[in-house]
């Protein structure tokens, strides 16, 4: 969840597939189950209906261990609000992509990032409070910086993503580095869709490559 971002995630895993251990025929290749959720309660600005979400994403999580899944990976950063109620939810691992992402950004040293998340994200802090276990401070978006960061995931939720969402990250983005950001984390899923490493010099940290190595690497190692 949503499409797009997870049409994204699986093109990426196949592709790290390659890359780290060389698949090539199909058996080479970890066996995916993909579950497209059709969310509702949940619009380009992150969670509406918390309950509402809550309860798909944990009967969600359980079709996937009723599937036969050995592990679960979410393209969505926004919904690990919950990620403690789905994960007791069911008796296989789910990985956090917010953890995930600490512990690479831990294990290259940064200390401050910014980053590019939904309003909901944002609002619950988890980036932040989950980093500042690794000692890593968190630049959040102010109110206008939001706007556009909305803007931009409801315009890769339909397809629309344009030159102009690019500047307008850039332009955030070099905001965070005059406040002393060493690095972009792009933590909403849709977000890698419409900025990428090859558009900017400053160093964004994927989160959808990172969950996706992870999983991967679980499966195949």
């Amino acid at each position: 969840m949503g499409p797009s971002a997870s049409a994204n995630l699986y093109i990426k895993a196949l592709q790290y597939a390659q890359i780290r251990y060389g698949a090539i025929q199909d058996s080479d290749y970890p066996p995916i189950i993909i579950y497209s959720l059709p969310l509702v309660g949940f619009t380009e600005k992150g969670i509406a209906d918390e309950n509402a979400v809550k309860q798909q994403l944990i009967a969600g999580v359980k079709k996937l261990e009723d599937a036969g899944c050995e592990l679960v990976i979410i393209a969505c950063n926004t919904v690990h609000i919950f990620y403690q109620e789905m994960q007791n939810a069911i008796h296989v691992p789910l990985l956090n992509i917010v953890e995930e992402t600490k512990k690479r950004l831990h294990i290259d040293g940064y200390k401050k990032v910014g980053l590019f998340a939904s309003e909901s994200m944002c609002d619950s802090k988890l980036y932040q409070t989950i980093f500042a276990k690794a000692g890593i401070e968190v630049i959040a978006p102010d109110t206008e910086q939001q706007t556009i960061m909305n803007r931009v995931i409801e315009h890769v939720m339909g397809g629309n993503q344009k030159v102009e969402d690019v500047i307008a990250l850039k332009e955030v983005a070099r905001d965070y580095c005059r406040q002393g950001a060493e690095a972009i984390v792009m933590g909403c899923t849709e977000i890698p869709l419409a900025l990428n490493q090859s558009q900017t010099d400053i160093k964004l940290f994927d989160t959808t490559e990172i969950i996706v190595q992870a999983g991967v690497d679980f499966s195949l190692r």
